[in-house]
């Protein structure tokens, strides 16, 4: 994403832009309320299932019952590390009509938070407009499938993003600065892919600091619920199977392309290994090059989707980095001021939306990969979220190529841009 002019120190949105978007929320809710509904099964609140799942962990550890034995609705084992466990444990004092709400409303906030971070990352005014903008966004990506799928399953992958977002936003000095890394890959691992990119930037205190959170929960774990964590850092951790079929196309990692591709569902571990290895690197060379020149929340964004890409398992709504993708899309598009620009926002959102069909008996499958078509349109369609972020690879390797960077060592570390 070049950037073709001098950044002033404090942005404000453009008051039409609180217009456009506001009408644009409003068309959101309506069409929520219209199509799939508000409480209905497929509705944006109507299913929670894994917010049950959470709650029920988090009694495991009040109890003696073992967290990995038990299978929710037959099907929905506990897969997370054992600190998650732990910070479930006020769930589990919540009905589960409690825990729904107290997701849902959970969720809507991290929709919100997660983009007025990114305005404020890209050093815009903390002002009223800006808060107004982020509302209508937040609205807005409801009907972006990963953040749809998140609040729609009562996920924690916003908290994730929140959490990561929140803490390497801030300035390189800031105190502690890794914690929050630290305390999501405790949380679940996927994570622990922006150790690794602390360390490519170099960034060794924050990288210590993440590292020692991290480790920090997993004591934790062992001091709360000895067994539950043996058996988990012992076995259950390279079972992914336990989450999904691994072929599924709702898979969106490089491993579910594989096992499509070769019509397996266990694909080559050395064949993962060494896409995933390539991939991961480019990642962190991509992220490492955008940061060098400046554009930090677009660095940080690379490393986010990259992680799911390497992941042995990526439920569509594993990808919600998209959401700070997306708010990167529309800052382009207003530096650029020409009217095709906003094209490009317009472009990035459309492979990303709650795309839907309803069945005969009554199933709504939820998700561009899963639209049926002919094979080979079926199959780049199951793909949809690695070609995006494979444009998004060479854009930013093409756009930050290192004849291209200068370093900006009299810049004021408090100013962060694109």
């Amino acid at each position: 994403m070049p950037q073709t002019s001098a950044i002033p120190r404090v942005r404000n949105h453009p008051r039409w832009l609180l217009a456009v978007l506001g009408l644009a929320a409003a068309v959101a809710f309506v069409a929520h309320d219209r199509l799939l509904g508000f409480d209905t099964f497929y509705g944006l609140f109507g299913n929670t299932v894994d917010a049950e799942v959470y709650r029920y962990g988090g009694t495991t550890v009040r109890t003696a019952e073992p967290l990995y034995d038990f299978v929710l609705h037959g099907a929905l084992p506990f897969t997370y590390p054992p600190f998650a466990a732990l910070t479930f444990v006020p769930l589990s004092v919540l009905s589960i009509h409690g825990t729904e709400i107290a997701l849902n409303l959970a969720n809507l906030v991290l929709v919100y938070l997660a983009v007025w971070l990114c305005w404020r990352q890209l050093g815009y005014r903390d002002s009223g407009r800006t808060r107004l903008v982020s509302i209508f966004l937040a609205v807005l990506f409801t009907w972006i499938e990963p953040a749809r799928m998140t609040i729609w399953l009562g996920q924690i992958n916003l908290v994730l993003l929140v959490l990561v977002l929140w803490d390497l936003g801030r300035p390189e000095h800031s105190r502690l600065r890794g914690i929050g890394v630290g305390i999501a890959a405790g949380l679940k691992l996927t994570p622990l892919f922006f150790i690794a990119y602390l360390a490519t930037l170099r960034q060794w205190r924050a990288t210590i600091v993440a590292t020692a959170t991290f480790l920090t929960t997993v004591l934790l774990g062992f001091a709360v619920i000895f067994s539950d964590s043996w058996r988990f850092w012992t076995r259950t951790i390279v079972r992914s199977e336990r989450i999904g079929l691994i072929s599924s196309p709702a898979n969106q990692s490089i491993r579910g392309i594989l096992a499509r591709t070769l019509h397996t569902e266990d694909p080559p571990m050395w064949l993962w290994l060494l896409c995933a290895g390539i991939v991961g690197l480019l990642g962190l060379w991509a992220a490492s090059l955008a940061y060098r020149n400046g554009r930090r929340l677009l660095s940080l964004t690379v490393a986010g989707l990259t992680a799911p890409m390497v992941a042995p398992f990526s439920w569509g709504h594993h990808w919600v980095w998209v959401i700070p993708l997306l708010v990167l899309c529309l800052d382009q598009a207003l530096r650029w001021r020409w009217w095709w620009g906003y094209l490009l926002p317009f472009a990035a959102a459309i492979p990303l939306l709650a795309w839907y069909r309803s069945y005969p008996d009554g199933v709504v499958a939820i998700g561009i990969f899963m639209t049926p078509a002919s094979p080979l349109v079926q199959s780049l369609l199951q793909a949809t979220y690695p070609i995006v972020y494979s444009v998004l690879l060479v854009v930013v390797l093409v756009a930050n190529r290192p004849s291209g960077i200068r370093l900006r060592r009299d810049r004021d570390p408090n100013t962060v841009d694109t």
